[in-house]
């Protein structure tokens, strides 16, 4: 009877592992639906972002701080703290992010780099060339040391802002002292870049706007922002998706240079006409930078209109 049994066990394992292994085999073999492909569908490019971060307005912030503040409703950074009567809040944050400030002065430096290293093509015109971005590092450091909030350079920059006021206004004309210098402040400036602190102290005199830097240049650049970048980069949908961190960046130049047009004791900064103008500016360089984060490409088309509009009609005014 036990042998029976056990003939009756084995016969069942016999039966039974073919049928097992049969269906496993089976099931190894079965076919998976195929991973999607993204990759160059026109049909998405106005859906999902290539860069998210891109359209995020400044730095990320991490707020580190206990939720409980114990009745305290005071924002820090704010005028109801502690700190003093000359601070800027909100202002310059509002116009321009961190990030922009510290590309652009690596872009100035690169500049720099190219005009700035031999001596007779410097005296033979790359002299005017130095003097529009030694005033573009001025202006951008001249803004760090007014920044509400945590910024590269923060601690270096009033020293930067003023040796680059000093040599953007030297460099007006190409001699042997406006070079020997240029090159003093490129080396600073590789210096700034590269992580060193290079022994740059404020001038003692009282800072004003309209001494450190001329309007000249900050035309230049604007001229530059425009004409060569944000009219093209935004003149349809395709073009501006291709280039929306660039458009970003030179929006929020446009509107921090827009507002350092109206700075005390630069011309005519505080005519009333022509703070409208660069008002008008300010305010479209701004609609740009909220059509990035929106993805509206025709939004940055019409306020690039705008912005043409307000330099035509400000060119005019000053002419006539």
């Amino acid at each position: 009877m036990r042998h029976r049994k056990t003939g009756i066990v084995l016969c069942t394992v016999l039966i039974v592992l073919p049928v097992v292994w049969v269906y496993a085999q089976g099931k190894s073999q079965l076919k998976r639906v195929k991973l999607p492909d993204f990759k160059d569908r026109q049909d998405l490019k106005n859906i999902f972002f290539d860069n998210p971060q891109a359209r995020l307005d400044g730095p990320r912030q991490i707020n580190a701080a206990p939720t409980n503040t114990g009745g305290n409703t005071s924002v820090p950074g704010t005028n109801g703290g502690e700190s003093g009567a000359g601070d800027v809040v909100g202002e310059w944050a509002a116009l321009i992010s961190a990030t922009t400030l510290e590309d652009e002065i690596k872009a100035s430096k690169l500049a720099v780099d190219k005009v700035v290293g031999v001596p007779g093509k410097f005296k033979g015109g790359d002299y005017q060339t130095a003097r529009l971005y030694f005033s573009t590092l001025a202006a951008m450091f001249g803004v760090i040391a007014e920044y509400d909030g945590d910024v590269r350079w923060k601690t270096q920059a009033l020293g930067a802002r003023d040796a680059f006021g000093k040599v953007a206004a030297n460099c007006k004309v190409g001699t042997d002292a406006s070079y020997n210098e240029s090159k003093l402040r490129k080396a600073d400036l590789e210096d700034l870049v590269g992580g060193a602190s290079p022994d740059l102290k404020p001038s003692p005199e009282d800072f004003v706007w309209g001494k450190l830097i001329d309007r000249g240049p900050l035309m230049q650049r604007l001229e530059m922002a425009f004409n060569e970048r944000l009219k093209p980069w935004t003149s349809d949908s395709s073009t501006f998706e291709d280039n929306v961190e660039k458009v970003l960046h030179e929006a929020e130049i446009v509107a921090a240079m827009s507002e350092l047009l109206m700075k005390p004791e630069m011309e005519d900064g505080e005519d009333e006409d022509y703070m409208g103008f660069s008002n008008r500016m300010k305010a479209a360089a701004r609609d740009i930078v909220d059509a990035v984060k929106l993805n509206d490409s025709d939004r940055a088309s019409k306020a690039a209109g705008e912005i043409l509009k307000a330099c035509d009609e400000c060119h005019e005014y000053y002419r006539s």
